[in-house]
């Protein structure tokens, strides 16, 4: 199969990492400014007259209690955070909730506003500003959907337009100033054209645009791809504004549809991703670095549909950048409690997981990292918000010590993988269930996430994704060991691509870049390539790797690529890299770090793109000793291997997904050990 990249290290050597000064013992003391963190929610599930009004109910109610609890783990106060709840949320409620807010922001506030609801497209009311002549519109409480053209100026006043709404952000941002921060999320459509979903989960709008009957006359011929939610205002924006990112649930032409939470209840997709995402940092991020992680729950949740990443602060540190030296306790349940078996008000949404080990200690730990517990305790049951922990062993006079309680290791992996052969004749089908009999993991189902269907030449089978048709790979059924190895082949990529951890003050940003014929950084090519947050490669680019390291900690890197057919390449380490003579120049785990506070660019190490075409992933795995997962990605069980002893338990899961069809052992990965993400871009044909 062809790579979706090849890498080439040019005939000199490694650029070595730069030291940078630190630029602010250049200046003097800091003043500090009073910082209040704001946050608004708009809900709107419960429309009146839906078969008059055209709005049917949605879950929005749902996304309240996910996004509230989300924002208070990052230090929001409840009495700071407002609601604005379905009757509430009219066309009239909201200007005046907008209005309020802004009154009440000072500067170098923090502010964050959320809005579930129905979203609509209609004709614009400045058609210079849109180059699809739309505007996208948050659905109030009230507005009536109409596709007679007659009725359009009669029903349009009752939409809330991207207009009205960039006015009011320009003067919070106005209000806020330099030091202060917004960041937006809409979980709602945008238009209706041209997409496909679940029929069994809502989709929040998706009527036909609403135009008059001059909009044929008077649009432009274009398809708005460059943003969601345009800023068309007329209060100027002063240069000391504060920096502005919107993270829309879906693109202007998509629907945005409804998931299921961890526990089957409904809710919108991209308010489930923010509150689990929100709900599990634990170091430094920036907010491309967020819509990296919310892609990677939505790819899950929602994988119909495309997040869009929009405005000026996407590079600025999440919420001022600030990061809680107190790492995160599990709230207890001391009513419900007992000797053995103690409640935390916190739950699945939050990473306390089914199968999660638990520690307590003395109330007032800061972290729990080189203590020893209490008493450690596994989660029995986890629901979004609650869980019971099973002691180790009972202690008897234990709660009236009030201990805290820190998540010590985050269960992963177990889950069945869907598979469906309802598309196979009666003879095919039995003979794939028989090669995969004794493979406990897979579950065969007409719910499935992938299936076996003909091949594109149609004389072979393939493996497909279930929701886009792709194929994952070929397979000769008559192998039962074939058949069993591409499902554990897919089994671990889904592990892999799904795999998310943060450590505590290990971070990095990460990036694909394009350099120039000097060799420095095309700012102008990477903008122009980026489609709604997304970097878009076409096939035959070449672009490079910048890190920088955002932690506390000196880092050691690895970078896997993961394919959409789930071949999995090695960026870094890579020791099979040759050079422009074809001489051996390996890239060695000892060389693949990064510094506290260094950045780097492999100005010598091209990253040539190539098919198959489709959505790709850069994973990164961060860790402060020396890491190597280059031979376990190569099949290396060498136990005296150097990457024993860190993230040692993601290696044995790829040892066990080699050796076995089950994880019966629950393997899990430590708390502490490393940080894991993914680098989201798309690879299209040549243009």
């Amino acid at each position: 199969m062809k790579k979706s990249v090849s890498l080439t290290i040019h005939d000199k050597p490694l650029m070595n990492m730069k030291k940078f000064l630190l630029l602010f013992l250049l200046f003097g003391p800091v003043v500090l400014q009073a910082q209040t963190k704001r946050a608004l929610i708009i809900a709107i599930g419960s429309y009146p007259n839906p078969e008059k009004n055209g709005w049917p109910q949605i879950s929005s109610e749902h996304d309240v209690p996910l996004v509230e609890t989300a924002l208070e783990k990052q230090d929001f106060k409840r009495s700071n955070i407002w609601t604005l709840i379905d009757a509430q949320a009219t066309r009239a409620g909201i200007d005046k909730i907008f209005d309020k807010l802004i009154d009440s922001a000072k500067a170098g506030d923090i502010v964050v506003i959320h809005i579930s609801s129905h979203g609509q497209q209609i004709e614009d009311d400045q058609v210079d500003e849109e180059e699809d002549g739309l505007d996208e519109c948050i659905v109030p409480y009230g507005a009536v959907y109409s596709a007679n053209k007659t009725l359009f100026n009669q029903y349009s006043s009752g939409y809330f337009r991207d207009d009205a709404f960039g006015e009011k952000i320009t003067r919070l941002r106005n209000k806020l100033g330099g030091k202060g921060d917004i960041l937006v999320s809409i979980d709602a459509c945008h238009s209706g054209s041209g997409t496909r979903g679940p029929a069994t989960m809502k989709a929040r709008g998706g009527n036909r645009p609403m135009v008059s009957g001059e909009f044929e006359k008077r649009k432009r011929a274009l398809k708005d791809t460059k943003s969601v939610f345009k800023e068309a205002t007329t209060t100027a924006l002063s240069k000391d504004a504060a920096t502005y990112v919107v993270i829309s649930g879906a693109q202007a032409q998509e629907k945005n549809y409804e998931c299921l939470d961890d526990q089957g209840n409904t809710s919108g997709s991209l308010s489930y991703a923010l509150s689990t995402v929100l709900s599990t940092l634990g170091s430094k991020i920036t907010y491309r670095a967020l819509f990296s992680q919310i892609e990677d729950v939505m790819r899950e949740k929602a994988p119909q549909q495309k997040p869009v990443l929009e405005g000026d602060g996407i590079d600025r540190n999440l919420f001022g950048g600030k990061v809680e030296i107190q790492k995160p306790y599990l709230p207890l349940d001391l009513p419900n409690s007992s000797a053995d078996t103690i409640y935390v008000n916190s739950g699945s949404i939050a990473g306390v997981t089914l199968g999660s080990t638990v520690g307590f200690y003395p109330s007032g730990t800061t972290s729990p990292v080189g203590l020893d517990p209490i008493v450690k305790g596994k989660v029995v049951s986890a629901t979004n918000f609650k869980a019971a922990i099973k002691l180790d062993k009972p202690m008897e006079t234990f709660l009236q010590k009030a201990p805290w309680a820190f998540v010590l290791e985050m269960s992963y992996g177990g889950q069945d993988i869907k598979v469906s052969v309802d598309s196979l004749d009666a003879s095919v089908a039995k003979r794939i269930k028989d090669a995969l009999k004794d493979y406990t993991t897979a579950n065969f189902t007409s719910n499935c996430e992938v299936y076996f269907g003909k091949s594109d030449d149609g004389r072979g089978w393939s493996l497909r994704y279930a929701n886009t048709g792709v194929v994952f790979d070929d397979v000769d059924i008559n192998d039962p060991v074939k058949v069993k190895n591409l499902l554990k082949r897919y089994d671990r990529y889904r592990y892999l691509k799904d795999l998310k951890m943060n450590e505590d003050n290990l971070s990095a940003d990460v990036q694909l870049v394009f350099l120039d014929t000097k060799k420095n950084i095309d700012y102008k090519k990477i903008a122009e390539r980026t489609k709604l947050g997304r970097l878009e490669l076409q096939e035959g680019d070449t672009v490079y790797l910048r890190i920088k390291n955002t932690g506390d900690k000196k880092l050691f890197i690895n970078i896997v690529d993961m394919q959409p057919d789930g071949i999995i390449n090695r960026i870094m380490p890579n020791r099979t890299l040759k050079d422009a003579k074809g001489l051996p120049r390996p890239l060695t785990p000892e060389s693949c770090y990064v510094e506290k506070g260094d950045s780097m660019i492999n100005k010598d190490m091209m990253i040539t793109i190539a098919p198959p075409y489709g959505e790709e992933i850069f994973k990164v795995f961060l860790s402060t000793s020396q890491l190597d997962l280059e031979e376990i990605l190569a099949g290396n069980t060498d136990e005296n291997s150097k990457s024993r002893g860190v993230l040692n338990n993601l290696a044995k899961v790829f040892e066990s997904s080699n050796k076995t069809g089950s994880r019966g052992a629950n393997p899990q990965v430590g708390a502490q050990d490393g940080t894991i993400f993914g680098v989201n871009f798309s690879i299209v044909k040549r243009q």
